[in-house]
């Protein structure tokens, strides 16, 4: 059994990273760090799946704590810049819907005996896709560079709340259960959000 030292650990790297945010939102300076900040808690697929990345990297363990969510940020930058320079993606919704449903299933079945090559693959793929819908959605009003440093901070700050959530399961039997069926309704989820963004393909 893990002690809950690591949990404590995620819930501090979470604390330092919003102060500052909201700051800046109190200055009265963010033109649009706030917007990208809240961007991805106000839409519920990349709410789940960003936290599911943080989940299923701590159930990889390892290396794999930090490979998945710096792929799905890293590769998020970049598809952010696709979106902010208006290049044209097919169905970046479709992934970002089908990215619930890999990452619900991720929590129902990854372990640290997984292979996560494939894994950190789809990650970024997913990470690119939902980038994409930031970059393409980003207001006129506001400044891009503080708006992706919000989302990016936002999207950062959810990992790390997976990551807590994926640490405190480990720490009973009946809470691993737990965590193994919220990843079914998350894919559950998924399969409602791909359902929905197919008519519109």
């Amino acid at each position: 059994m893990r002690r809950a030292a690591p949990s404590i650990r995620w819930a501090f790297l979470l604390a330092i990273v919003t102060p500052g945010v909201a700051e800046a939102h109190l200055g009265g300076g963010d033109a649009g760090l706030m917007d990208g900040l809240m961007h991805p808690v106000f839409g519920p697929d990349h709410l789940i799946a960003m936290v599911s990345v943080g989940v299923v990297s701590m159930q990889l363990g390892g290396a794999n704590i930090w490979r998945l969510p710096v792929a799905f940020v890293s590769a998020m930058m970049v598809g952010a810049a696709l979106g902010l320079a208006q290049v044209l993606l097919p169905h970046p919704e479709l992934g970002i819907s089908v990215s619930v449903l890999v990452l619900g299933l991720g929590i129902l079945l990854a372990n640290e005996r997984l292979s996560p090559w494939p894994i950190i693959g789809l990650v970024a793929l997913f990470g690119a896709c939902h980038g994409y819908a930031h970059g393409v959605e980003i207001p006129k009003s506001v400044s891009p560079g503080l708006y992706s440093l919000g989302f990016v901070i936002g999207t950062a700050a959810l990992h790390i709340v997976g990551m807590v959530i994926g640490e405190v399961a480990t720490l009973q039997i009946w809470l691993r259960r737990g965590l193994r069926v919220a990843g079914g309704l998350v894919a559950v989820s998924g399969v409602l959000f791909v359902a929905q963004a197919l008519p519109g393909l």
